[in-house]
């Protein structure tokens, strides 16, 4: 890039998403203004537009969600505030500045269905209520904001609690574990994310891209993956989602493909890296 780095402004920087983007972003020429919860609450409109006011970004990418799926089913005007109130307020400030707003949501607004992964045209149809208010969010921004880019991922892990995590913990209990294996997702590194989310920016293209890591596999799958990269002797049975009840219910199918979207390496490969790195860590803390 030439001239003066656009400026992002970064929601969600505490996540694991939005971690991530302070630290990629920077290596595509942009200058990042990483805001947590604590500086920013999206759901308060008026926050929102001092925001931008403050800091003047040519673009906004809004990675703060309430992403605890069991948790909106109890709290689900809150998870209706965080997911679709606060994008809504991006959306309208965004507009009234006249920058791009880049909004993360989810795999979950499908229903898990369709024989083939979801593209970016299929209809969206939410069994639970993390689901119904991440749509609910997309389309406040459709309809509010003109120049957007809605990006749509799946099983996201990286620095914070996440599925790859909780099974090295668990492992470390016991060596029998239960996992599903009738409920299918490309795993995505938060880190590969990051970078496919700067390259759309990069190339000004707005519309809907559905970004993960290449291939999938089921819950069961990704496990023994886990265990096998990181050498430890744990016991994997498959089971099916009927015998491992939880509030909310999850698309079987939660499998996303795009036409246009920016290509990102398999999730073996990335999985491989982060188990390096994550492993490294434990052993030299």
């Amino acid at each position: 890039m030439s001239g003066a780095a656009r400026r992002v402004l970064v929601t969600g920087a505490g996540g694991q998403l939005g971690r991530e983007l302070a630290v990629r972003l920077p290596e595509y020429g942009y200058e990042v203004v990483a805001l947590g919860h604590g500086e920013l609450d999206i759901a308060d409109a008026g926050a929102v537009g001092e925001a931008l006011r403050r800091h003047a970004p040519e673009v906004v990418v809004n990675a703060a969600a309430y992403t605890n799926v069991d948790g909106c089913e109890s709290e689900s005007v809150l998870a209706y505030r965080i997911n679709a109130l606060g994008p809504r307020n991006l959306a309208q400030s965004c507009e009234r500045m006249g920058c791009e707003l880049l909004h993360v949501s989810t795999n979950y607004v499908f229903d898990g269905s369709s024989e083939r992964p979801y593209a970016p045209w299929d209809r969206p149809n939410p069994l639970s209520v993390y689901g119904a208010t991440k749509l609910a969010g997309e389309e406040y921004v459709r309809h509010l904001c003109t120049r957007w880019y809605l990006v749509r991922t799946a099983g996201v892990y990286g620095e914070g609690r996440n599925f790859v995590r909780t099974m090295l913990r668990a492992a470390r209990e016991r060596k029998t574990l239960k996992v599903k294996d009738d409920e299918y997702i490309s795993p995505t590194y938060a880190r590969d994310l990051a970078r496919g989310i700067a390259r759309i920016i990069q190339g000004g293209l707005y519309g809907i891209y559905h970004v993960t890591n290449a291939g999938s596999c089921s819950w069961h799958e990704f496990a023994r993956e886990i265990f096998r990269i990181a050498g430890m002797d744990v016991e994997v049975v498959p089971v099916p989602s009927s015998g491992y009840p939880l509030p909310a219910a999850r698309p079987a199918n939660g499998v996303l493909s795009s036409p246009d979207g920016p290509a990102l390496r398999h999730w073996r490969e990335a999985l491989a890296e982060y188990l390096r790195e994550e492993l490294g860590r434990e052993r030299h803390a």
